[in-house]
């Protein structure tokens, strides 16, 4: 099989292995938000948001080194054993501080003593992430990304699966149920895939080279490196962001209940629909790393032009014209999905934006590809800094709405980097016309004909 149709079948399969995963996450939100409310929402929030810490010391830039080290031709051999120590010792590490601090991060930081346990019930599952993103690396640079696929799709049954049944079967409560379930998901998920190496390694076997384990050590923190400090600095901030929103709104008059209320409807419900969607082209943006990484280490110059302009155009018009049928079906969504009204209403707000959001994941990843982590890295970094202060100094005076100012504001800032940090990189001319104005006069049309629809399908009922 030809690269380009490999790629292409790839594509079809991670797009629609995404997707289902994000609809059954979605709809798992939906049976979270029925069970424990919207401000039930928002503590799940807040405890994952902190969690996400442990994550990203453990996995971030690592499954990117096993892929780069891959695709470039690199051993195979000592740079998985490399990544996979590496990794393990940063989450036993981050486990053990997760679990050491979480009296603390639930009464202090989240605001309520419940949040301990759930958090430390999450902590064992940092070394089964850990396993499954080094692997998921070694797929993803041989162009398999059917077994990380199945992966993660069997990890989101899993979790829903026992989820469900501690919730209705035991007397556990329900954040603890939830959590404990999240775990035993990625414990199934770890086995899944580390049976599949196995086996592909018993198969195909894996390839070896003279390199020092100096030398490794070297290379893998050279990418996982600076993404790892980058990262955790943002997820830093990210959480703190997450744990100052709530906490503004207090400030600004909404009680404790209804101020976690509010953070859950934008976090919890509003921002899982926007990221729906994007599974369509954030799988392609993946498997674009290892396609752009081995153009560029063989100085295919046009190659990666033209992977960079193809993706432009059809990221744009995907974004405006999922901006579009958000926009006019807002109400509804939220009704349905959520039962909110609220969530309609944010979820129309922040459908503008969209198509730069898109933009911005996919150009993220072309930037990895290209050796350039520490560029994106650096955009990420100012940014969450500018929305942390923003956040701290203006929610608590204006409340909710100002926050999705502060959104559309840090989306603009980081997009406009990234994208032309990448055009520098690749050389490539931007294409006003068919990039940016088609698109756009598409998602205005495909507008006015969904507003019209449904306008007369509501007149005739």
């Amino acid at each position: 099989m030809n690269r380009k149709r490999r790629f292409i079948r790839n594509a079809v399969l991670m797009t629609a292995g995404s997707a289902a995963l994000r609809f059954s996450g979605l709809w798992f939100r939906t049976c979270i938000c029925s069970w424990i409310g919207a401000s039930g929402v928002g503590i799940y929030q807040l405890i994952f948001s902190i969690f996400s810490l442990g994550i990203t010391a453990c996995t971030s830039g690592i499954g990117l080194a096993v892929t780069r080290m891959v695709a470039e031709g690199k051993g195979s051999r000592k740079y998985l054993r490399g990544c996979l120590c590496f990794a393990l010792t940063m989450s036993f590490a981050a486990g053990t501080a997760l679990f050491a601090v979480s009296d603390f991060a639930a009464v202090r930081l989240i605001g309520t003593g419940g949040a301990t346990v759930p958090l430390r019930l999450l902590a064992p599952g940092l070394p089964f992430i850990a396993v499954c993103a080094c692997l998921k690396g070694y797929f993803f640079a041989n162009r398999n990304i059917l077994v990380p696929m199945i992966g993660e799709l069997w990890e989101q049954l899993a979790t829903i699966g026992i989820s469900y049944l501690l919730l209705t079967r035991t007397p556990l409560p329900e954040l603890n149920a939830l959590m404990l379930g999240s775990t035993l998901g990625e414990a199934a998920a770890c086995a899944y895939v580390v049976a599949a190496f196995l086996l592909a390694v018993r198969r195909h076997g894996l390839a070896e080279n003279n390199s020092s384990n100096q030398h490794v050590l070297h290379n893998i923190l050279h990418i996982a490196g600076p993404m790892l400090i980058g990262s955790f600095l943002r997820s830093s901030l990210f959480s703190a962001e997450n744990l100052l929103i709530p906490a503004g709104l207090r400030k600004y008059g909404a009680g404790g209940i209804a101020a976690l209320a509010q953070y859950g409807v934008m976090q919890g419900m509003v921002m899982p629909v926007i990221f729906f969607p994007m599974s369509f082209v954030s799988s392609v943006a993946m498997l674009l790393i290892p396609e752009i990484a081995e153009a560029a280490a063989q100085g295919h110059r046009k190659t990666v032009r033209n992977s960079a302009e193809h993706a432009f155009r059809t990221t744009l018009m995907f974004g405006f014209v999922i901006s579009a049928i958000l926009i006019v079906f807002a109400d509804e969504i939220g009704r349905l999905f959520f039962g909110s009204s609220q969530a309609g209403d944010i979820l129309r707000i922040m459908a503008p934006i969209i198509p730069l959001m898109y933009l911005d994941n996919v150009v993220d990843n072309m930037l990895k590809g290209l050796d350039q982590q520490m560029f994106s890295l650096k955009y990420n970094f100012s940014d969450s800094v500018m929305r942390v202060a923003l956040i701290s100094a203006l929610v608590p005076v204006f409340g909710i709405r100002v926050y999705l100012a502060i959104l559309y504001m840090s989306e603009i800032y980081n997009a406009s980097l990234s994208i032309s940090r990448l055009l520098k990189v690749t050389r490539l001319k931007v294409d006003l016309l068919g990039w940016i104005v088609f698109p756009a006069v598409t998602g205005a049309l495909l507008y006015y004909v969904l507003t019209l629809i449904k306008k007369t399908v509501f007149y005739l009922i």
